[in-house]
């Protein structure tokens, strides 16, 4: 690497650590990558960018590519409850925010193509262990050299953070997903509207992602075997539970290429310790109920990139970076929990009382404020 730019090593090649080298790319870093696995790859099928996410990939110069590839989604999410009655959780005055819904492995090849245009190597089959707050990484082969930067980007079992015990808790949500590529039909509903439909602990979304393709997620809690059951794939339990969208789920190969994942919820003491950062799931992974995780990754990649670039001290930029970009997060993370508990852990018996109370809670300022603060967040750095 050369020794007359900053320099930065990163642990991850998934979408934060590829947005994270790129930015510092464009701003004259020298950066390295290093993947675990043997080839660079991305698990999962769709992912919702919002506005935050999208005026993020503005700033990097990928937008039109993204947007090329992926679905512009101009109308509102359709919530249905347990009887398809529709669960409106908007307010008069709020605009629909931007959004685009593209396969994963697009943006993720998109971020790796230009990473390495502007100059990021990339070292495939290459195991991080643990980091050094001087600025190392630790390999099996031993320590890497000293750099300016290190940035963990290794997911939520992150070698990084949990080498320098950042992590404090680490939760098993007990609930789930498995997400899923079906073909898209000219006559088909969700071509004009998202929907998400609750039934239950079960939750079932689809939107279009391609111009083939649906992107459809279908959640449940841990102890729901039969819906767990995704690999092979157990057409009947999800049919008898929304049996409206049985075309769509009838269009699943009975042996998906994916299967039921479980969320985890990583809270940490700091995201920062000298000379290293953690960022995407490492940091903040939550449950993916408000779209919000690869997101606000997104964007703290950029805005972590112009604060280390703005001047010479690395550690003090990136406490700053940290107290800018944090609250908000967390504000979200927690959002996120309280969503995936009302729509997988309300009684059964109450399933009605869900329905009525949602909107009056959805549309007060203070439920929309903490819905919003990613969408509504202008970075200050």
């Amino acid at each position: 690497m050369s020794s007359t730019k900053p320099s930065a090593e990163i642990a991850g090649a998934g979408l934060a650590g590829l947005a994270a080298a790129a930015a510092l790319a464009q701003r004259g870093w020298a950066v390295r990558v290093h993947e675990k696995g043997k080839q660079l790859r991305e698990i999962g099928a769709g992912l919702y960018l919002w506005q935050n996410a999208l005026d993020a990939l503005r700033v990097l110069g990928v937008y039109d590519q993204v947007a090329e590839v992926g679905v512009q989604s101009r109308t509102p999410r359709m919530l249905l409850d347990h009887n398809s009655n529709e669960i409106d959780l908007r307010r008069q005055q709020d605009t629909t925010p931007e959004l685009i819904v593209v396969l994963r492995t697009e943006l993720h090849r998109i971020l790796a193509e230009f990473a390495v245009a502007n100059g990021v190597e990339i070292v495939t089959n290459s195991k991080v262990l643990g980091a050094d707050p001087e600025g190392r990484l630790e390999f099996e082969s031993g320590w890497g050299p000293k750099v300016d930067l290190v940035i963990g980007a290794d997911g939520v079992f992150s070698r990084v953070r949990d080498s320098l015990k950042l992590a404090t808790e680490i939760t098993d949500m007990k609930d789930g997903c498995g997400r899923h590529l079906i073909p898209r039909r000219p006559e088909d509903s969700v071509n004009q509207r998202r929907i998400e439909m609750w039934n239950g602990g079960r939750r079932v979304g689809i939107a279009p992602v391609s111009k083939d393709q649906h992107y459809v997620f279908l959640c449940c809690p841990e102890s729901d075997i039969a819906g767990r059951v995704q690999q092979p794939f157990n057409l009947e339990a999800w049919a008898s539970s929304h049996p409206q969208y049985r075309s769509y789920f009838e269009r699943l190969p009975r042996h998906p290429e994916e299967y039921w994942r479980p969320f985890f919820h990583v809270s940490c003491s700091s995201w920062t310790k000298g000379r290293v950062s953690i960022i995407g799931d490492a940091a903040h992974g939550m449950a993916p109920n408000l779209g919000q995780g690869a997101c606000v990754a997104l964007v703290n990649a950029v805005v972590l990139a112009r604060a280390v670039s703005a001047g010479n001290d690395v550690p003090a930029a990136l406490k700053t970076w940290e107290a800018a970009e944090r609250p908000y997060v967390l504000r979200t993370q927690r959002m996120s929990y309280l969503y995936g508990a009302v729509g997988t852990k309300w009684p059964r018996k109450l399933l009605g009382l869900r329905s009525k109370i949602l909107p009056l809670l959805g549309r007060t300022d203070l439920v929309q404020r903490n819905l919003r603060v990613a969408l509504d967040h202008k970075p200050a750095i």
